[in-house]
């Protein structure tokens, strides 16, 4: 991959949404202390514990934040794309990371200091808030995906992933169908909802019987949203 030059850098801040409350100045003194790192898939970015110095912004691919237990189950926490900055707890606590962090296929970071970050922040009030604007909105995404996994039965869990998936990153057809992205495997849906991926498959089997949805070049299309809403709604606390 190329090296992100010092303009691509300031423009980069410019238009992470993070980084627009500072002043063009203070972008231009955070974009100076920027360093970058490449992962290929699946490398292990951090660890959950892992010391932690630096707040993170994904350049180029996606990664996954991830938690797993002594016995070695998973729970895929959220997968962050271009423009979305992680580390940003540790940026206020010091404290180790969080989550493991996976690259989910190869990825370009942009990596900044906490010691940078901490004196430029505590001078601009607009920033803190956006910060913790961010913290919020994660937090309560967070708390809709435990709702989900304590609460609902799997098929409003994962109608309502599907959903998500489709408001994000869906596109629509000439017949109005919705297309889901086909980086996602099964495996990676359980995750998110906390199910085996036997148990996704078998519900998917089940909705392309019923003509819900179906599979096309290993991809997942929706054909009946509003049937899907109506099982995510019927699952709901």
């Amino acid at each position: 991959m190329a090296t992100v030059s010092p303009a691509e850098k300031r423009r980069l801040l410019s238009e992470t949404p993070f980084f627009t409350a500072f002043s063009p100045a203070q972008r231009d003194a955070l974009a100076a202390r920027l360093t970058e790192r490449s992962h290929d898939d699946g490398d292990t970015i951090f660890l959950r514990g892992d010391e932690s110095t630096s707040l993170m912004i994904v350049v180029s691919g996606r990664v996954a934040l991830r938690l797993t237990s002594p016995q070695g189950r998973e729970i895929l926490l959220a997968i962050l794309e271009p423009g979305e900055i992680f580390g940003e707890m540790s940026l206020l606590d010091g404290r180790g990371r969080s989550a493991d962090v996976i690259a989910f296929g190869p990825c370009r970071l942009l990596s900044l200091e906490r010691r940078d970050v901490l004196p430029v922040l505590q001078e601009s009030p607009d920033a803190c808030i956006r910060l913790l604007e961010l913290m919020s909105t994660r937090l309560r995404r967070t708390s809709d995906q435990l709702e989900g996994v304590a609460l609902m039965a799997l098929p409003s869990r994962l109608a309502r992933l599907l959903l998500t998936l489709s408001e994000a990153r869906g596109s629509r057809d000439r017949n109005g169908e919705m297309l889901l992205p086909r980086d996602l495997s099964q495996r990676d849906l359980g995750q998110l909802i906390g199910a085996s991926r036997e148990k996704v498959n078998l519900q998917l089997g089940r909705w392309s019987a019923e003509g819900l949805l179906r599979r096309e070049d290993g991809a997942l299309v929706i054909c009946d949203i509003d049937a899907l809403a109506d099982i995510a709604d019927a699952g709901a606390p």
